[in-house]
């Protein structure tokens, strides 16, 4: 691995903070409110990763694209949430109002041979009654020759009562979880995973990994080996986005109790695409 020159940006009045290696920027943590000009204040969004940057630095991430507002970039929402006797969702905007917002900043520095940034979110119902605590920790690895990676933990604790999660109803696609919706440049783009590569979309299919990969770069998602519930579902789309999407707890609701938090661990890779050769 090269060596590695972790540094932070941050920008209050934009709420994101930027973590670069030497003059490569890695990502953007968006921790403040975000709302694209001209799209309607019900989209306002928050604690999410965009950009997601490739190892030369450009945009791999899509953030509320016309197709899909509610998608941002690296994000992890669910589409059903059950909690106070009320269905809602985090997922795209649905009332009761429920979404994730900023608490404080746990950690953010470097380290011998990592960066480490740690936050701490509440997900507010109508704004207000925090129903859940959420601890995002990112471990920002060095560039090597092919790749970086980055291990990527959310904590999810329900406060206050039991919390329900659950992926879509809608076509018993399952979708829901920790998700990437790539830049224009992933349509079309190869699909592989451990079965090889992928002739057409897969929805609700277990995988234990998956990527997108152009001739230029690519991103792989992998499931920790302690991940509830394996082998995971999986969304994975190149038709009109790219899009990959583990697809958790799916079908099947999951239920959260205050002081029994979910721990769910991947390994984002960001690496060359298949022009680079061997």
């Amino acid at each position: 691995a090269a060596q590695a020159q972790f540094t932070f940006v941050e920008d209050s009045a934009k709420g994101t903070l930027t973590v670069r290696d030497g003059k490569t920027e890695v990502l953007t943590y968006r921790y403040g409110d975000q709302l694209k000009p001209g799209i309607d204040a019900v989209y306002t969004q928050s604690c999410y990763i965009h950009p997601l940057f490739s190892l030369d630095g450009q945009a791999l991430t899509d953030d509320s694209p016309a197709d899909h507002l509610h998608h941002h970039g690296l994000f992890w929402t669910w589409p059903v949430v059950r909690t106070r006797g009320l269905e809602t969702s985090t997922w795209e905007p649905k009332l009761p109002r429920l979404r994730q917002h900023f608490v404080r900043w746990l950690k953010r520095e470097a380290e011998k041979d990592a960066f480490m940034l740690s936050v701490e979110n509440a997900w507010k119902l109508e704004e207000k009654e925090v129903v859940a605590k959420e601890i995002v920790t990112l471990r920002i690895h060095p560039v090597e020759k092919m790749g970086r990676s980055i291990d990527l933990e959310l904590t999810i604790e329900a406060v206050g009562g039991p919390l329900e999660l659950q992926g879509t109803h809608d076509q018993k696609k399952g979708y829901g979880g920790l998700c990437f919706r790539g830049a224009p440049m992933f349509t079309g783009a190869a699909m592989t995973t451990e079965e090889g590569p992928l002739k057409e979309d897969a929805v609700h299919t277990p995988f234990r990994w998956a990527d997108l990969s152009t001739e230029e770069l690519g991103i792989t998602v992998f499931v920790s080996p302690d991940h509830p519930d394996l082998p995971a579902k999986w969304m994975i789309r190149a038709s009109y986005a790219g899009i990959i999407n583990v697809s958790w707890p799916g079908l099947s609701p999951v239920t959260l109790k205050p002081g029994e938090p979910v721990i769910l661990r991947y390994r984002i890779y960001i690496h060359r695409g298949d022009a680079a050769g061997p």
